[in-house]
């Protein structure tokens, strides 16, 4: 076997970047504005205050801790094998569902007659990129996340010099929506973290990992606030209903940039965006099966590295998600829930480090801790049960095999 690829501080930068800039954007800023209205910036506050907590808690992680899993590998050393296995699983069936969300979008952008085969084609097709070793995934990813970076910093840039002048909060209404909200504008961040599940396929990763979390979430922050303040004074009251809200506004503020080209531009987020989940949910799924968490068929690995029959299990599970593409918004709610569950146990991992490797992030991971369990409980439609019932079953399952392994 040869030797498995690793990536620079460049490659995990557009890793997290890639994640972030795909579905996200596209989708839920309607979505949560229909729900908050006038109080939309304070959803989006809320989301970006508890995003960049869960940075810092990942942050001080990763720079003790450079197994690939992520939260996943940092609470099975700081919490023991129960909660690991939670965060694991938490994190694998919410970006399976991501996925699927985002291969709905893709489908809707790129094919609305054909959605289904489109969608699931693009899945296959990343699926067979990511197989053949992280290298190519992370050069896909930068060139991808530099297109989207700046297509979208220079909308949102435009959009807010067009507009200056015009009040930025409008009428205030809503604001027992701030929260569903929030948890959803939460899913256009869960990304920045992604890099984490790489762990030592990240070059020096106790030192980049943590940089680029850093580097890719103020990168997105700064454009969704941009991004934020554009689509709303551009498009107002219709926001939570316009199919396209990106491509209309761009098409106005950039005339001369044909409306197939800033199509294409967004596609290319959608599948950058997916493209960076199905390796990141891969390589934690391999890790589980390394501790004998999942199936040992789970770790198997090719030639570059590759858990390439985790790939090709997580693709086949989003897949059958994406069939029930008609409750996106349900779909986006079971990502966020599982997603802030999982954050949460990383939180918690850190009030658990001895105290010399704590440094001072005690405060912020017991008020990331604090929100991430107001977000998870208040996310719309059925999540909070379905994902419950989901990891009782998960944790039965556990009990049952760990006995049968015992006797």
């Amino acid at each position: 076997m040869s030797k498995p690829q690793t990536v620079g501080l460049l490659g995990a930068v557009a890793i997290g970047l890639a994640s972030m800039f795909g579905a996200g954007v596209f989708s839920v800023f309607g979505l949560a504005y229909a729900k908050t209205q006038g109080f939309f910036y304070f959803a989006l506050l809320i989301a970006a205050i508890v995003a960049a907590l869960n940075a810092s808690s990942v942050y001080a992680l990763a720079r003790k801790i450079d197994r690939p899993g992520g939260i996943y590998a940092y609470s099975r050393e700081y919490l023991g094998k129960m909660p690991s296995f939670i965060a694991g699983i938490a994190f694998i069936i919410g970006k399976i569902g991501s996925i699927a969300a985002i291969a709905w979008i893709f489908g809707e952008y790129f094919m609305p007659e054909e959605h289904y085969l489109d969608a699931i084609g693009a899945i296959i097709v990343l699926t067979l990129l990511n197989i053949l070793g992280i290298n190519r995934t992370a050069l896909a990813a930068i060139i991808i996340g530099g297109i989207v970076t700046t297509f979208l910093f220079f909308t949102g840039l435009l959009g807010v010099v067009a507009t200056a002048g015009q009040p930025i909060l409008p009428s205030l209404g809503g604001a027992s929506g701030i929260l569903p909200a929030a948890s959803l504008l939460f899913f256009a961040f869960a990304g920045y973290a992604r890099v984490a599940t790489l762990g030592t396929e990240v070059r020096d990763a106790k030192r980049n990992i943590p940089r680029a979390i850093v580097i890719s979430l103020s990168v997105v922050l700064l454009v969704y606030l941009l991004l934020s303040i554009t689509l709303i004074s551009a498009i107002g009251g219709d926001l939570d209903h316009v199919t396209q809200p990106v491509i209309m506004v761009a098409s106005y503020l950039m005339p001369w940039m044909p409306v197939w080209a800033i199509a294409l531009i967004e596609t290319l987020a959608v599948l950058g965006s997916m493209l960076a989940l199905l390796a990141g949910v891969s390589r934690t799924a391999a890790t589980m099966a390394e501790d004998r968490e999942l199936p040992a068929v789970f770790a198997t690995r090719n030639r570059f590295g590759s858990p390439w029959l985790a790939e090709v299990l997580i693709a086949a599970g989003a897949i059958v998600v994406f069939l029930f593409n008609d409750y996106l918004q349900w779909i986006i709610g079971f990502s966020s829930f599982a997603v802030l569950l999982y954050y949460a146990i990383g939180h918690i991992s850190v009030l658990r480090m001895p105290e010399q490797e704590r440094e001072g992030f005690e405060p912020s991971a017991l008020i990331g801790l604090l929100l991430c369990g107001a977000l998870l409980l208040s996310v719309p439609g059925p999540a909070v049960w379905l994902s419950s019932l989901i990891l009782v079953g998960a944790l039965g399952i556990r009990q049952v095999v760990s006995r049968r392994r015992a006797s």
